[in-house]
């Protein structure tokens, strides 16, 4: 069985949303700007990927995330690169750990790993990666207010542990890409996550992640937690207020399959997604997006949305190497 979270919006309302025809999703477990730093919580994450284009209108797509473990005697810092280029049909990707953690900013991160770094806060970030023979400069500035995700941003997990979670879904970005040494000017779209909590029986299990930035201006997430009893919530947007979402209202299909000729792991492949009436078909760009590393091989790429809608979507799947 699964249990499974969907939460699809353009944006939902914050702390500094004042419209009030909107419904009232509670009191908020997220306040910002000051949640944008680090916790003391077990695990923590701030997640980007986004999909970049440049002049002559190549795309790529990035993931660049900080990790933090907390939980003596253990204390560590990961990050993880990975870079898409669409057009070459080429992945590359980096996954680093280091034995510390790193400096809280108050109201904001600044990270700094390997020679990559990642630093901001209330929307406003700037990122530089380098993933194998590609690097990047970027700058992002939110485009929306934050969404609280679960309504209020905080979960239970049926299977143990808990969750704030809240997303930035629409962030405008500008800068550069350098790929095999050639500097590239490029705008685009991101998505920032960040989630902080007891996440270690959630992510022991693994999930299928979707973030979907359509062309009409909507945003959809979907989450699924796979390894639990079956367990359908979450939310949608309309008219720029966000309205909880029921089970009939969702299906998912897996349409293929992939296996790494590295980890030797099996993935699902393509998607078919109907999401309160609308029918959606998410295809990845590549079979191969694979970080494969020593503590958690995962699947997270960049895909194409076709249907009743168009856009493009980062795919996330762990737990299919445990």
């Amino acid at each position: 069985m699964i249990t499974l979270w969907l939460l699809a919006c353009t944006h939902a309302p914050s702390e500094t949303d004042t419209d009030p025809t909107c419904p009232d999703a509670g009191t908020p477990r997220v306040v910002l700007p000051a949640d944008d730093a680090l916790h003391a919580e077990p695990v923590e994450w701030w997640y980007w990927t986004g999909h970049l284009k440049d002049a002559a209108d190549r795309w790529y797509g990035f993931e660049q995330t900080v990790f933090v473990f907390q939980i003596p005697p253990y204390e560590a810092t990961s990050q993880h690169l990975a870079f898409t280029n669409v057009d070459a049909a080429s992945f590359d990707y980096d996954v680093t750990y280091v034995d510390s953690l790193p400096t809280r900013v108050v109201d904001g991160f600044d990270f700094a790993v390997a020679g990559s770094s990642a630093s901001g806060g209330d929307g406003q970030d700037v990122l530089h990666g380098v993933a194998g023979s590609a690097s990047w400069d970027l700058s992002l500035a939110s485009l929306e207010p934050p969404v609280l995700q679960h309504g209020d941003g905080y979960t239970d997990y049926v299977a143990g542990g808990y969750t704030y979670y809240y997303s930035r879904e629409r962030i405008a970005v500008t800068g550069s890409v350098t790929v095999d040494g050639e500097p590239r000017t490029v705008t685009g779209d991101a998505w920032f996550d960040h989630q902080y909590g007891n996440l270690l029986n959630a992510s022991a299990a693994g999930w299928d992640w979707f973030a979907l930035q359509l062309d009409d201006g909507r945003e959809i997430m979907l989450f699924l937690q796979r390894g639990s009893a079956e367990v359908i919530g979450g939310s949608i947007t309309e008219d720029g207020c966000s309205r909880e979402i029921t089970a009939d209202e969702l299906q998912i299909t897996a349409t293929g399959e992939w296996t790494s000729g590295v980890s030797g792991c099996t993935y699902p492949q393509g998607w078919d997604v109907v999401v309160a009436g609308t029918h959606l078909v998410i295809t990845p760009v590549l079979a191969d997006q694979e970080l494969a590393n020593d503590m958690k091989t995962y699947w997270e790429g960049a895909s194409l949305v076709t249907g009743d809608a168009s856009g493009r979507a980062y795919v996330e799947l762990a737990g299919y190497c445990d």
